[in-house]
């Protein structure tokens, strides 16, 4: 366990506390505030889980806050022993369940296969809604019991308002009555709970019945009449029967919470888990903090780390890694420079996450667990023990010494500091020595520059500097691992004003070595900010470079869309020309119907003008490649003649299946659609795009490609509908099609029976069915072709 006083020296009680705030519960507010960092790190991982999973239940799939509910402890014991609730007490059961309630159903209501510890948790939690509903039915408020909490408490109700009724009736009789006379005010009212009214006092005579009080001044006599005294008498019977059956409902109610009060201790237990990881996302929602990765061998990488402390528009975020190749930082530099508080935010982070807390840091972030945190940080004086500074210093560090193991992490601020520099360094070098060889982990920052150059020379521990601007001589807290630091503090008293004698004289109080290392560190420090000045520059310049690219490719990207969309608007022209020349077309058949006297004889030209329309109509369904692609047109040698090839028929502008040849004739029949008709060979070519796809058979997949398989008819006549149905009828077939679907929808059954009439009689139709369910049902047909 981690003693107090480290917790205290890292301010992670001051986390917790900022965490409870976030709790609904009183008892989980308490519970954050008392927690002690756990060192299994099989326990922190779930502990990290569950705050990541309570972040997706609040920020992904919004569910609510756990519901406020009192600790009943304290009732539910007394219940136990067979007391009974009062109203506020037994309501507060009923809150309990229902915070219980509400958020089970509401964590079990998300269904995401990365959210499951708390799941688990929320399943232990039980719901008993009929004890909830009963004490909430029967109990209205903290002073009233509901009429309708028993039939006996309703029927005793209703005599008490009955008998008041009667009461004041009688009574006032007398108010408005002979005797009014006698009465001091025309008022009813109560005395020792019965009906009385206020008398004169000189006319006590004249009104017979018992007095139950008198006026402080003597001059009203409250009476209660004979008439009603014995209606008071049953009211006050009726009274203590509704004490009783009330009494009676509560003592019923609270023997139902003691059955259920393990049940209900079991379910704040599990609701107070479930609030505590909601106010662990919560603060880390509120902080922006991250899941760290874990380890336990000692690793920290802290990336981008914000003190959580420090004022969010004034901290300066501060890269640290240890436990790498080294297992010590010395972090040196000025005073006021942020080593302090590098420190102990390592400490924070630490702690942190060893309470299953996310730490303000980038996602990248590692963090080890370690089985202690020993922290000996600032002015510890204790005046009681009548320690100086260095004593209580020195007495932190042997009990570090004594204490330490390689599963624990040191922070040493300042060390040596208190005593002569040249014992202080000696002795914080001897104390150094002795934890590396102890293989623990830590940071220790110091000023002392014998520490520094062992640090160059040991594999074990790494020097760091806090960053300091030579030119200003201020800090900027930013860490710099593998550089010592200078203190600066005779250019910080330059600065500051001191006399340039004394400047002079410190200067030439150092040894010549100190003098020569500090000069050293100082370089090494100019020469680092200028390459990282020049690193800077390279970036800036890469991003330049970056975006210029990326705005090429963006015009790239507009181009090619611009040629597609020329592209299509072209071929979209091109479709509006053919359809236009369609609707030439049937223009021209309709005046052929006109004009043609329709004979036995002159149906053939009447079917040869049809022909021809139905030939244009074929050239609207064919695809892109025949329409819109230019073709290379080549002569098929004699092996590509032969029935069963697909040749293009240069007259007809369309691709078509050889069924017969008659050399003798120079003629073919082909098949374009479901059209058959004879064409010389001399019009028949194979195009140079199709040289490879023209073979004995052109497959079944190649053909699907270029058509599809369903019609939509709706809203058409039945003549133009029946003629694109056929069309495509024929399509279907030339692309090699089995099935299709037409889509007629039902309305009136019109279309629906024209379109299945027409299929009956259509040669290439094998059999058609109406649509099942989920396909449309009546309002399609599926066709199956030959």
């Amino acid at each position: 366990m981690i003693a107090q006083k480290t917790i205290d020296a890292i301010e992670l009680n001051k986390i917790l506390n900022s965490v409870s705030t976030y709790a609904v519960l009183s008892r989980t507010k308490e519970q954050i505030n008392a927690y002690s960092p756990l060192i299994s790190l099989d326990e922190i991982e779930i502990l990290q889980s569950k705050t990541q999973e309570a972040y997706q239940l609040l920020y992904k799939h919004s569910v609510g806050r756990v519901y406020y509910f009192d600790n009943v402890d304290k009732e539910l014991d007394r219940a136990d022993k067979g007391g009974t609730l009062n109203n506020a007490e037994l309501l507060k059961i009923a809150s309990n369940l229902k915070g219980a309630r509400i958020i089970k159903n509401a964590i079990l209501s998300v269904n995401d296969e990365n959210i499951v510890l708390l799941p688990e948790v929320a399943r232990r939690i039980m719901v008993n809604a009929d004890l909830e509903d009963e004490i909430t039915t029967k109990i209205i408020s903290e002073d009233e019991v509901s009429d309708n909490a028993s039939k006996e408490l309703y029927s005793i109700r209703k005599l008490i308002r009955n008998l008041n009724a009667k009461i004041r009736e009688r009574l006032n009789s007398y108010i408005h009555g002979g005797l009014n006379k006698y009465l001091q005010d025309a008022v009813v009212t109560m005395r020792q709970d019965r009906f009385v009214i206020p008398v004169k006092s000189e006319y006590r005579s004249f009104v017979k019945g018992f007095i139950h009080d008198q006026s402080s001044s003597g001059a009203t006599i409250f009476i209660e009449p004979e008439q009603v005294m014995e209606l008071n008498n049953d009211l006050k019977r009726a009274l203590l029967e509704e004490v009783n059956e009330i009494q009676r409902i509560l003592s019923d109610l609270s023997r139902k919470v003691s059955l259920s009060a393990d049940g209900i201790r079991y379910n704040a237990e599990n609701v107070t888990e479930i609030d505590e990881s909601f106010a662990k996302a919560q603060y880390a929602f509120a902080n922006k903090c991250t899941r760290p990765l874990l380890n336990d061998h000692g690793y920290i990488n802290i990336v981008k780390g914000r003190h959580p402390l420090i004022d969010k528009t004034k901290v300066v975020p501060v890269s640290i890694t240890f436990g790498k190749g080294y297992n010590f930082l010395l972090i040196t530099g000025p005073n006021t420079g942020g080593k302090t508080v590098t420190l102990k935010l390592v400490g924070l982070f630490t702690s942190m996450a060893m309470c299953g807390l996310f730490i303000p840091a980038s996602e990248e972030s590692s963090i080890s667990i370690f089985n202690n945190i020993f922290c000996d940080v600032g002015d510890e004086q204790s005046i009681e023990q009548n320690l100086s500074t260095f004593s209580s210093h020195m007495k932190n560090l042997i009990n570090i010494i004594n204490n330490v193991d390689k599963k624990s992490l040191v922070l040493i601020d300042e060390i040596g500091a208190g005593t002569d520099p040249e014992e202080g360094s000696a002795l914080a070098l001897a104390i150094i020595k002795k934890l590396l060889g102890l293989n623990c982990f830590g940071i220790i920052t110091t000023h002392y520059s014998r520490l520094k150059e062992f640090a160059m020379e040991s594999g074990k521990i790494e020097n760091a500097s806090m960053e300091f601007d030579a030119t200003s001589l201020k800090p900027l807290y930013k860490l710099n691992i593998g550089i010592p630091g200078s203190s600066n503090a005779i250019d910080i008293a330059k600065t500051l004003g001191l006399d340039q004698e004394v400047i002079e004289d410190s200067l030439n109080f150092l040894s010549n070595k100190k003098v020569s290392f500090e000069l050293v560190l100082k370089k090494a420090e100019e020469s680092r900010r200028e390459a990282d000045k020049l690193s800077l520059e390279l970036e800036k310049i890469k991003s330049e470079r970056e975006t210029e690219l990326n705005a090429i490719r963006d015009e790239r990207e507009k181009i090619a869309k611009e040629r597609e969309r020329i592209h299509l608007t072209a071929k979209q022209e091109t479709k509006r020309i053919v359809a236009d020349k369609l609707a030439e077309a049937e223009e021209i058949v309709l005046e052929l119907k006109k004009l043609l006297k329709i004979t036995q004889t002159e149906s053939k030209n009447l079917f040869k003008a049809s022909e021809l329309k139905n030939r244009l109509e074929n050239s609207k369904y064919l695809s892109n490649d025949y329409i819109d692609t230019p073709i290379e047109l080549k002569k098929p040698s004699a092996s590509q003649l032969i029935i069963g090839n697909i040749v293009y028929v240069k007259s007809l502008g369309a691709k078509a299946k050889i069924l017969s040849i008659k050399h003798s004739k120079n003629e073919a029949e082909v098949l374009i659609g479901s059209i058959r008709t004879v064409v010389k060979l001399n019009d028949l070519f194979n195009s140079e795009k199709d040289a490879e796809e023209v073979k004995v058979n052109v497959t079944k997949t190649q053909l699907n490609t270029e058509v599809s398989s369903q019609i939509n008819v709706i809203g058409k006549d039945s003549i133009e509908a029946l003629e694109e149905v056929k069309y495509f009828i024929d399509r279907s077939i030339m692309s090699g099609l089995t099935e299709i679907k037409i889509i007629h929808g039902v309305g009136e059954g019109i279309l629906l029976k024209e379109i299945r009439n027409y299929l009956k009689k259509e040669p290439n139709v094998k059999e058609f069915r109406k649509g099942k369910y989920g396909e449309g049902e009546n309002g399609v047909t599926i066709v199956t072709l030959k």
